[in-house]
């Protein structure tokens, strides 16, 4: 049981599946805005409010991704203010994330950066949308903030599984321009971006939780990005799979096991009826500044 409320009490401590979206006032009178961990709707409220106060800024992107629609409209809200996007070094910008980081007018990305897109599924209206839909949404964004034909494709084609990673090579051959984020660049923008602590327990709960609520966007953003969007971390499986409960799951215990693993018990009841009781161990992984879940391992239950 100690184990089970230190991991929540973490949670509290370190809003994993939270974007801290803030505001410094720089030199020049340049602002950097800095977006920071797992997009959720409702967080492009915010950064309008916040990003409205600035007449100049570069927003420093520093997401693991999440919700599309988040990233989508941040992404026009940069757009219509005219400001620069950076992924500053070491740092992590994938799926809704690398959406927004494309509205940014200029862009900068750092060589030692990830920037990935992601095509698996789409939430359109609270329900998971095939590709076809959902990418046709995003295709409409990526031509309202003026990207060419040839990078439209390129991002609406992502794989249905893992990400696509972006390079300088990619980018020149679909037209997608950015500059390199080096130190005679705009000082805000190549500062060190934010890290969390190495924290498997609060990593871990926030994973189950997303999962508890059916939000595959949530979930898949905490995953490893080489292995985002596929089997048992696909958006739209998470979905589907835990959205079909007559009781959702709930997470019933969580145990460290060693300085990255946790075990964790659970249980469900599914819309036929059938209730499951299950245990697994669950491997986490410090990288990009953040704990992610680097693999599971079911150990009992369904």
């Amino acid at each position: 049981m100690r184990y089970f409320l230190a991991g929540l009490l973490a949670v509290l401590a370190f809003p994993a599946v939270a974007a801290e979206i803030t505001r410094q006032v720089g030199d020049e009178g340049i602002d950097l805005i800095s977006v920071t961990g797992v997009l959720n709707d409702g967080d492009d409220a915010l950064f309008r409010k916040i990003a409205a106060v600035s007449d100049k800024a570069i927003v420093a992107l520093n997401s693991e991704g999440g919700s599309v629609t988040a990233g989508i409209e941040i992404g026009r809200a940069i757009k219509l203010r005219g400001v620069a996007t950076a992924v500053p070094p070491d740092t992590l910008c994938a799926s809704a994330c690398a959406l927004t980081w494309l509205a940014g007018s200029p862009r900068f990305l750092d060589g030692t950066s990830k920037l990935g897109f992601h095509a698996a599924y789409r939430m359109v209206d609270g329900k998971a949308s095939e590709s076809g839909v959902g990418n046709a949404l995003v295709g409409a964004y990526l031509n309202q903030i003026g990207l060419p034909d040839n990078a439209i494709v390129y991002v609406t084609s992502a794989p249905p599984e893992g990400i696509e990673w972006l390079t300088a090579d990619k980018a020149s051959a679909v037209g997608i321009s950015y500059e390199a984020l080096r130190a005679e660049a705009p000082a805000a923008a190549a500062e060190k971006p934010k890290t969390f602590p190495h924290n498997p327990m609060a990593a871990v709960t926030s994973f189950y939780s997303a999962l508890a609520v059916a939000d595959g966007e949530t979930a898949s953003a905490m995953v490893v990005p080489e292995k985002r969007g596929k089997g048992p971390f696909n958006e739209a499986s998470i979905h589907t799979f835990f959205g079909a409960m007559s009781q959702p799951l709930k997470l019933t215990g969580t145990t460290l096991r060693g300085a990255d693993d946790v075990r964790v018990s659970y249980e469900y009841t599914t819309v036929a009826g059938r209730h499951c009781q299950g245990r697994a161990d669950v491997q986490t992984v410090y990288v990009f500044g953040r704990t992610l879940i680097s693999r599971i391992k079911a150990l009992d239950g369904c």
